[in-house]
């Protein structure tokens, strides 16, 4: 009997002592697991890290191009603001040149041949003097040479301030300064004062021009 129950303890032992073992396993297999699973999320995370990283640089690229176009657009604005202070220049050159020519024929400036003064002037003088004095641009005392000085259209394209010229390009023979309204100054010949005259078949300008500068 004594022996049996020394039997029955050792079996029990070995049991428990079993059990523990197995119970060790349990929780060692489970700590790897759980080790595996850290690893996989670890993994996980920084490959979330990993497309965070990429959309920052495609953010950071998306900036740059938008830095890009503010650039551009910088530029264009600026190339904006530069032709828009061109032809304002231009159109106040225009005005102030029409508003001298208006005025120097309330002046009762005779037609002199040569002249260009306010003591008398002819066709190419008047325009040269209001040229010079409003707009600071020489045109010459002749036709022809004045010409040179124009870029040439079409009279029914003429804008105010633009010159108009009677014959041939290259010989033409008389000048004038158109005012708008199919109205022009000129100085038209012996005999007459500096005046506005109105454009008509009679007597039709061949060509006419912008001044350059």
């Amino acid at each position: 009997m004594k022996l049996s129950k020394t039997i029955l303890s050792f079996a029990v032992a070995g049991a428990i002592m079993g059990g523990a073992v197995t119970t060790a396993s349990a929780d060692t297999y489970n700590n790897a697991g759980q080790n595996s699973y850290n690893t996989s999320y670890n993994q996980s995370y920084n490959d979330q890290n990993s497309y965070n990283t990429g959309y920052n640089q495609n953010y950071n690229g998306q900036t740059s191009s938008n830095n890009t176009y503010n650039q551009n657009y910088s530029g264009q604005t600026t190339t904006t603001a530069s032709t828009t202070t061109a032809n304002s220049t231009t159109s106040s050159k225009a005005d102030a040149v029409v508003s001298l020519a208006k005025q120097l024929a309330t002046q009762n400036i005779p037609y002199v041949w040569g002249g260009e003064s306010l003591n008398g002037m002819d066709c190419s003088g008047l325009t040269d003097y209001v040229y010079q004095k409003a707009a600071g641009i020489s045109l010459g005392h002749y036709t022809v040479t004045q010409e040179s000085h124009v870029t040439k259209k079409a009279v029914s394209a003429a804008q105010p301030g633009d010159l108009l010229f009677w014959g041939n390009e290259g010989a033409s023979y008389h000048v004038a300064i158109y005012i708008g309204n199919n109205q022009y100054v000129a100085a038209p010949q012996p005999g007459q004062n500096v005046e506005v005259e109105t454009i008509n078949s009679a007597f039709m300008p061949s060509f006419a021009g912008h001044v350059n500068g």
